[in-house]
């Protein structure tokens, strides 16, 4: 299966812009820059197609969509309600995509991770497309990851 990137950015422009009224751009340069301090969510899809959708961003960009997201004031919100504006958005991205997909696919409850020195990773997957935009000046990037198919055991 291929993603087209630009249908893939437009989707997550338009989830920016309804959900957290932010404008995004693309990230030309095609570096993502290391950060201290970010928060991840992932989130999987089964049935027709298999693989996950990773959302990485920056813990301001996390703080901002919280703000949006439950209209609170940013000094207000908790580490909790980061994680749950970051997997509303990676589970949003998520259903917008497997709507690409062919039918009979399920989203999983997305996994948040958060932190400054981590890595994550979806075992038995490989990388499908990346694309990498900016908001409020950093940077976020998009993952899309298929399971790996496993090779019978009389080939």
């Amino acid at each position: 299966m291929t993603f087209n990137s630009d249908e893939i950015f437009q989707i997550a422009k338009t989830i920016w812009e309804t959900t957290l009224g932010r404008p995004i751009e693309a990230e030309t340069s095609g570096i993502l820059a290391n950060r201290p301090r970010s928060m991840a969510a992932c989130i999987q899809i089964a049935g027709a197609w298999n693989g996950a959708i990773l959302l990485d961003c920056p813990i301001e960009v996390a703080r901002l969509a919280a703000s949006a997201m439950f209209s609170t004031d940013t000094d207000k919100l908790t580490v909790p309600d980061l994680q749950d504006a970051i997997a509303e958005l990676v589970n949003m991205l998520g259903g917008n995509i497997k709507a690409l997909l062919p039918g009979g696919c399920f989203l999983s409850l997305p996994a948040v991770v958060e932190g400054g020195d981590y890595s994550a990773r979806v075992p038995g997957s490989r990388l499908i497309n990346r694309i990498a935009f900016v908001c409020a000046g950093s940077v976020v990037s998009l993952t899309i990851l298929e399971k790996i198919q496993e090779q019978s055991a009389a080939a």
